[in-house]
């Protein structure tokens, strides 16, 4: 009988017509999942997933560094840099900036504000701890610089690195707010689509007019600074800039990520589903 139930289901979904994005009800379960079960996730799994993602993320930098480096302009260089979403979404990791959707659920009184920020803390040192190996992996390869002279890509990095240095505190923040509402709704989008080629889509689009616009991201800025510190042989001193740098585009990602949620009602509405219990597939599970 179950064979004979599920060959009339399949005939019938054969027929039907595809549809690349979740309906209502999935799309709810979909988006809630962002916020609670990050939540859920032992601070150790948060770690080492932030850990990758800032090693994803690090990849997309560097592909950027070269992009511009080879003069392919900030459109095709921004779209490269989406490859580091892609591979966060598609082969899962956490990330800070995409984790700002828990406040929601905190917001609304099913999280403890506490249970949020210990898990963002977490994300973030995962973050950079996997942004740093990846800079310094890439340093070691000679591929920012070698026989004590930075490489082509290296002095791009060096360029860059001294710009985002020298950002007022202000237009760091405001370049932060701008750039997490792009890459929120690039998570909200990718979430509630169904197959591989649509999430990537979702992911590179945002992300490309961030990159392209000249927009602040925390965990971009973990390998982008530090890269270009390396590659010209920076001292001590500039090294420790780049937690000063890093402060104003965090809390502009945060206010950014924050912003885009509550332009969203849908958005909002989907998430608080969850957080007043188990949806349908999650108790079906």
């Amino acid at each position: 009988m179950r064979n004979g139930r599920a060959g009339k289901q399949a005939s019938r979904d054969a027929g039907a017509p595809y549809e690349p994005s979740l309906s209502y009800k999935q799309a709810t379960q979909a988006i809630s999942m962002l916020g609670i079960k990050k939540a859920n996730t032992e601070p150790w799994q948060l770690l080492l997933l932030g850990l990758l993602a800032g090693l994803y993320i690090g990849v997309g930098s560097h592909l950027f560094l070269v992009a511009m480096q080879a003069g392919m302009g900030r459109i095709v260089s921004g779209a490269v840099f989406g490859v580091g979403l892609v591979l966060v979404v598609v082969a899962g990791a956490e990330l800070f900036t995409g984790n700002i959707i828990m406040v929601v659920a905190a917001l609304t009184g099913r999280l403890p504000f506490g249970r949020m920020l210990q898990s963002w803390a977490v994300v973030y040192l995962g973050n950079l701890a996997g942004s740093l190996l990846l800079v310094l992996l890439v340093n070691a390869s000679g591929l920012l610089a070698s026989h004590g002279a930075p490489t082509e890509t290296g002095a791009f990095a060096a360029t860059v690195a001294a710009a985002k240095l020298g950002l007022p505190f202000g237009e760091a923040f405001c370049r932060g707010i701008l750039c997490n509402m792009l890459v929120v709704l690039a998570l909200i989008m990718s979430s509630i689509s169904k197959d591989i080629i649509s999430k990537i889509a979702c992911c590179i689009l945002p992300i490309m007019a961030f990159v392209a616009s000249g927009f602040e991201h925390c965990v971009a800025n973990m390998y982008l600074i530090p890269a270009g510190l390396l590659a010209k042989h920076a001292g001590l001193m500039e090294h420790a800039g780049l937690l000063w740098s890093l402060i104003p585009v965090t809390l502009g990602n945060i206010v950014g990520g924050i912003c885009i949620l509550m332009l969203h009602p849908n958005r909002i509405r989907q998430l608080i589903v969850l957080t007043k219990g188990r949806c349908d597939g999650d108790a079906a599970d």
